[in-house]
């Protein structure tokens, strides 16, 4: 009899022990599908975080650029205000010009013609006019992400221009990709 007894027992631990096994191996599977789903959402978060900051980047350096360039015609040119007009309309415009300028900025830091033409293109050049403020005698330009310059009319002359923003506007500063948080598996 007691043989009887250890061998229902030992076929009762083994069928115990083959239901533990596939239900260990069920949950693995199920916790590994959990991981990667988790760890492709955040990865997902973090580079949409990253093309947004990217493009945003984009778009100050193009504000910044046509900044300039309206400093200098302002300032080498005709100090009117319908020269200021003219040439503020002319810089926008252009936007072969305006798109050379950024790109050649991100070639020269490395970023290859198919990064640009892949996410940069289809995102853009700054939209809408940099003119942020246009009263009877004061004019402020945008010159990227809080950035300003501010010129100055009196009877349609130039009487006052602050590109002190300008000068000293920081990329870096103003757009950063934080880094990733942590990896969270729930």
């Amino acid at each position: 009899m007691d043989r009887k007894k250890m061998k229902i027992l030992v076929v009762v631990d083994i069928v115990i022990l083959v239901a533990l096994i596939i239900i260990l191996m069920t949950l693995k599977g199920g916790y590994e599908e959990q991981a990667k789903r988790t760890a492709n959402e955040q990865e997902s978060a973090y580079l949409e975080q990253n093309t947004q900051v990217l493009v945003e980047q984009w778009r100050s350096i193009d504000q910044y650029s046509m900044a300039w360039k309206l400093v200098h015609t302002v300032l080498s040119g005709a100090k009117t205000e319908s020269a200021f007009n003219t040439s503020l309309a002319a810089i926008e415009a252009d936007k072969d010009a305006r798109f050379k300028q950024v790109s050649h900025v991100y070639t020269s830091a490395g970023i290859n013609d198919a990064v640009q033409n892949g996410i940069f293109q289809k995102a853009g050049l700054a939209e809408g006019s940099i003119l942020l403020k246009n009263d009877k005698n004061s004019k402020e330009v945008a010159c990227g992400k809080d950035c300003v310059i501010k010129f100055e009319f009196a009877k349609g002359k130039l009487k006052g221009l602050d590109y002190s923003a300008l000068v000293q506007f920081n990329l870096a500063n103003k757009l950063k990709i934080e880094k990733p948080g942590e990896y969270h598996f729930e």
